[in-house]
């Protein structure tokens, strides 16, 4: 792929806290609805409950609040595929704003033993159809969705 994925996750009254923005925390279960969205349209054909995926790693940076109202578009992507591990990317905007940009590092885990394994040659060619190694230039608004 060229282009990251694009998810369009919902802001809830629920997700704000004292100060009337989006509650950091709340941010990551933003990030995992995209991260599960992107998973459910790119791996498709791929049983998720025989392997499961754990995130080792999250990195967030929180470029300005995010508000109760409009969706956040969050952008995902393939940023690194090792041979245990691979990174997700994730730029997200609202209302036309960048408002977060965040990675996460997926292990994949051996559903009985519960430790990691190593990625397949299906996982690896799957992942690597989203890998784009340098963050995305273009923006939001330059795509016409702001």
């Amino acid at each position: 792929m060229t282009e990251p994925f694009r998810a369009r996750v919902g802001v809830r009254w629920s997700d704000q806290d004292l100060n009337g923005h989006v509650n950091n925390a709340r941010v990551a279960t933003l990030l995992e609805e995209a991260r599960m969205a992107w998973r459910t349209h790119a791996l498709t054909g791929y049983d998720h409950a025989a392997s499961p995926t754990v995130v080792a790693a999250l990195q967030l940076s929180f470029l300005r609040p995010i508000e109760f109202g409009p969706d956040v578009e969050i952008d995902v992507w393939v940023g690194r595929v090792g041979s245990k591990s691979y990174t997700l990317r994730y730029s997200g905007v609202q209302a036309g704003l960048p408002v977060l940009d965040a990675s996460t590092v997926m292990v994949p885990v051996h559903p009985v033993r519960g430790e990691s394994r190593p990625l397949d040659a299906e996982e690896r060619t799957s992942l690597a159809r989203w890998l784009i190694a340098a963050a995305p230039q273009q923006t939001h608004q330059q795509k016409g969705t702001a």
